[in-house]
C-alpha cells in the first residue's frame, strides 16, 4: 500500500475536499511545531539579542506551546482551504495567526500580568499584542507550512504503523498535560509572589521550592511579570 496516497492531504486533494486530521496527527503536529518553533526563534533572535536566551514556554522540555497551538490552528484552518489559491491561504493564515497571537498575549497579560511580546511601537498594532507586520509574517509562515512542511510531516506520521502509535502518543500526551498543568501553577504562584503574597498552602510552598523566582526568571527569560497588569488586581 502506498502510505503517502492514503494520507489526509492526499485523500483531500484527490477528492477536492477539505483536509481533516485526527488526534494522532494534530497532537504530533503540536509537538513538532512546539520544538521547531522554539529552536527557530532562539536561533533567529540571537543576532538581535547578542546572547542565547531560554525561550521555552513550559517548565520542562524544549517546548514553546505558542508555536504548537499556532501550528495546529494553521493546520485546521488551512485544511479547509487546501485547494484554494496561494493568496487565499496567505490571507487565512495572516488572519488566524494574528488573531491567535492577540488572544494569547491578552490572556497572559490579563491572567498573570505576563508580557512575553509587545508590538506597541509597531504601526497598526492591536493593544500591543499583535500588529499588521507580524500578521503578514504569520501569513507567509502559514503558506509555507501548508504547501511545503505539512505534506511531508503527514506522510512521515502515516508511515508509523497504527499498532505502534497509541502508546508513545498517550505517554507524550500525559507528559505534556502534566507539564502544562505545572507551568500554569508555576505562573500562578509566581504572580502571587510578585503581588506580595506569601506562600501559605503546602502546594504553594512546593511550587516556591521547585519553581521559585530565580527558576522562573532563568527559565522564562523573555517574559516579564507585572502583577498590576492583571485584570484581577
Amino acid at each position: 500500500m502506498d502510505i503517502a496516497r492514503t494520507s489526509p492531504v492526499a485523500r483531500a486533494r484527490r477528492a477536492s475536499s477539505p483536509v481533516r486530521f485526527g488526534f494522532y496527527h494534530l497532537f504530533w503536529i503540536f509537538v513538532i511545531c512546539s520544538v521547531v518553533g522554539l529552536v527557530a526563534e532562539t536561533v533567529a533572535s540571537y543576532p538581535v539579542d547578542g546572547v542565547w536566551k531560554d525561550r521555552a514556554g513550559l517548565v520542562w522540555g524544549p517546548f514553546s506551546p505558542i508555536y504548537g497551538v499556532g501550528g495546529v490552528l494553521m493546520t485546521l484552518a488551512l485544511g479547509r482551504f487546501s485547494n484554494a489559491p496561494a493568496p487565499v491561504l496567505f490571507a487565512a493564515a495572516a488572519l488566524v495567526g494574528g488573531a491567535f497571537e492577540w488572544a494569547a498575549g491578552w490572556f497572559f497579560e490579563n491572567a498573570f500580568g505576563i508580557v512575553a511580546w509587545n508590538y506597541i511601537d509597531e504601526p497598526f498594532n492591536i493593544g500591543g499584542h499583535t500588529c499588521l507586520g507580524i500578521s503578514l509574517v504569520w501569513g507567509a509562515a502559514g503558506l509555507a507550512w501548508a504547501k511545503l512542511a505539512l505534506p511531508p510531516i503527514v506522510r512521515a506520521l502515516d508511515r508509523v504503523p497504527a499498532r505502534l502509535r497509541a502508546l508513545p502518543t498517550a505517554a507524550a500526551c500525559a507528559f505534556l498535560a502534566i507539564d502544562v498543568a505545572l507551568t500554569l501553577g508555576a505562573f500562578e504562584c509566581w504572580f502571587q509572589r510578585q503581588a506580595g503574597e506569601q506562600p501559605e498552602t503546602p502546594l504553594e510552598r512546593a511550587f516556591e521550592a521547585h519553581f521559585g523566582d530565580a527558576f522562573m526568571e532563568g527559565r522564562f527569560q523573555t517574559m516579564s511579570l507585572y502583577a498590576d497588569l492583571a485584570r484581577r488586581r
